[in-house]
C-alpha cells in the first residue's frame, strides 16, 4: 500500500515462514493515522507521543496484523500497535540567526511541514520563526477555511503542520493573492507546484531531486539557510549600487541640462560650451560612478524594510534628481551671471569649475539616502581615489596650458576656486538637511 497524503500511512505485506498460509501486514505512519487503525483513541496517542514532539523529534508509529487474504485501504484489518519510532532532524546551528536576520529585514519567515504540529511547533521556536503572538495551523483546519478565512489566518500563522502538496499551493496562492512577494523553498517532487507558483523558487541543490532543480529558479547548492539571509542582504547592496549610481547619473546631467537651458531660455550666453560639457561627461563622471561599485554595505541594508518598486527610478529617486539638478542649476547660473559681463572665457570656466565642484559633492550626497555624507567617509577608499584623481584632472583643465587650448579654459585665483567652493556648498547642506527629515 504506498504512501498517501490523505491516509499517512503506507503498508507492506510480508510471508510469514512460520506458516504455510500466513502473512503479516505492517503499517508505518503519522501516529494519528496508525492510532485510528489500531482502535486507539486520539487522545491516547496525544500521550504517548507528546514528550517525543515537544522536544523536537518527528514521530512516526507502526503497526501489524496476521492476514490470510488481500487487503486495501478502504478495507484494512484492525492493527496491533507496534510502538514508535522518533528521529531528530537538527537545525543547522546558524539558521536562528539567519533567519533573525531575514525578519530583521522585513521578510517574514513561515515553516510549512508535514510534520506534527507540535514538532513543528519546538523547531520553529528553535529557529526562531515561532514568536509570540503568532499561531499555528493544520493543514485539517486548513480544509474547513474559505479563501477569505485562510487570508485573515495568514496575517498570524508562522508554521503550517501536516499539510500536504495542495496546501502547499494554496499558501502560495492566498500569500500571493494578498499582495506578498513569495519565495518558496523546497527538495522534493511534491514540492514543485508551488514553487512554479512562488515569484521565487528555491530548490536544494543537495538533497533536491532533479525535477525540483528544474522547476525553481534558484538552486541552494549548499542547502543553507543562511546562504540564502546573505544573498538577501547582498541583492539588496547590488540594487542599492544600481539606483546609487542612476541618482548620480542622471542627477548631474539634468544639472548641465538646465543649466544650458535655462541661460538659452534667459537669453544669456552658453555658460558651459560643448567640449567642456564632454569633459564633465567623460571624466567626472566615468570615474566617480566606477567608484560607486565599490561602495560597501555600510548601511546594514538587511535591517529595516527594504522598499523596492516596479521601476529603479521611482517618484522618491525622480524627486531627489530633480531637486539635485536645479540646485546646481541655480548655484551655476548665479556665478555665471556674476563674471558673463566680462571675460567669457573667464565666466566659461568657472561655470565649468563649479559643475565640476558640484558633482564631486553630488558624488558623496549620493553614497546614501539617509546616512550623512560625513559618516563613514574612510569606508571607500576607491571613492576617496576618485574624487582625487578628479580634483587633479580638474586643475589640469584650468591650469595645464595644453587642456586650456582644448578646453577653452584660463587660469583661476585663489579668491574665485574660495567663491567656487562657497557657492557649491548648498548643494551639500540642503541634502544634509533632507537626510534629517528621511532619517526621522
Amino acid at each position: 500500500i504506498p504512501f498517501d497524503y490523505q491516509q499517512k500511512f503506507h503498508g507492506a505485506v510480508f510471508k510469514d515462514y512460520a506458516s504455510s498460509t500466513g502473512q503479516t501486514l505492517c503499517v508505518v505512519g503519522a501516529p494519528e493515522a496508525v492510532a485510528k487503525l489500531c482502535g486507539i483513541s486520539e487522545q491516547d496517542m496525544h500521550d504517548k507521543i507528546s514528550s517525543l514532539v515537544n522536544d523536537g523529534l518527528r514521530v512516526i508509529a507502526f503497526a501489524f496484523a496476521q492476514i490470510s487474504g488481500a487487503v486495501s485501504v478502504t478495507q484494512m484489518p484492525s492493527m496491533q500497535f507496534g510502538g514508535l519510532y522518533a528521529m531528530r532532524d537538527a537545525l543547522h546551528a546558524e539558521v536562528p540567526a539567519a533567519v533573525l536576520s531575514v525578519q530583521a529585514g522585513g521578510i517574514r519567515v513561515v515553516m510549512i511541514t508535514g510534520d506534527h504540529k507540535l514538532t513543528a511547533a519546538a523547531i520553529a521556536k528553535q529557529a526562531n520563526i515561532l514568536r509570540p503572538g503568532d499561531t499555528i495551523l493544520t493543514g485539517e483546519q486548513l480544509d474547513a477555511m474559505d479563501d477569505v478565512q485562510l487570508a485573515a489566518a495568514l496575517k498570524t500563522v508562522a508554521v503550517f503542520a501536516r499539510v500536504t502538496p495542495f496546501h502547499k499551493l494554496r499558501i502560495v496562492q492566498a500569500l500571493k493573492a494578498g499582495g506578498k512577494i513569495v519565495a518558496m523553498t523546497g527538495d522534493g517532487v511534491n514540492d514543485v507546484p508551488p514553487l512554479v507558483a512562488a515569484d521565487l523558487g528555491v530548490a536544494m541543490g543537495i538533497s533536491g531531486t532533479e525535477v525540483t532543480k528544474e522547476a525553481a529558479d534558484i538552486v541552494l547548492l549548499d542547502d543553507n539557510f543562511a546562504t540564502i539571509a546573505a544573498a538577501v542582504e547582498e541583492g539588496r547592496s547590488i540594487y542599492r549600487t544600481i539606483e546609487r549610481a542612476l541618482l548620480y547619473l542622471f542627477s548631474t546631467g539634468i544639472g548641465e541640462l538646465f543649466t544650458i537651458a535655462a541661460a538659452i531660455f534667459i537669453g544669456w550666453p552658453l555658460p558651459v560650451v560643448a567640449v567642456q560639457i564632454l569633459w564633465l561627461n567623460f571624466v567626472t563622471d566615468g570615474f566617480l560612478t566606477v567608484a560607486f561599485a565599490m561602495e560597501p554595505n555600510s548601511e546594514k541594508l538587511e535591517k529595516g524594510k527594504f522598499k523596492t518598486s516596479k521601476y529603479l527610478i521611482n517618484s522618491r529617486i525622480l524627486s531627489r534628481m530633480m531637486m539635485m539638478g536645479l540646485i546646481m542649476m541655480a548655484l551655476t547660473l548665479v556665478l555665471f551671471y556674476y563674471y558673463k559681463d566680462g571675460e567669457y572665457v573667464k565666466a566659461t570656466t568657472i561655470a565649468l569649475t563649479e559643475l565640476a565642484v558640484l558633482q564631486w559633492i553630488n558624488a558623496w550626497n549620493c553614497r546614501s539616502e539617509k546616512t550623512s555624507a560625513f559618516r563613514n567617509l574612510l569606508t571607500n577608499p576607491f571613492l576617496i581615489l576618485a574624487t582625487a584623481c578628479v580634483i587633479g584632472l580638474q586643475l589640469l583643465a584650468v591650469y595645464n596650458p595644453f587642456f586650456q587650448t582644448f578646453l577653452r579654459t584660463v587660469p583661476l585665483s585663489s579668491r574665485e576656486w574660495i567663491l567656487i567652493i562657497l557657492m557649491a556648498l548648498p548643494l551639500l547642506l540642503i541634502e544634509e538637511l533632507r537626510k534629517i527629515f528621511a532619517r526621522r
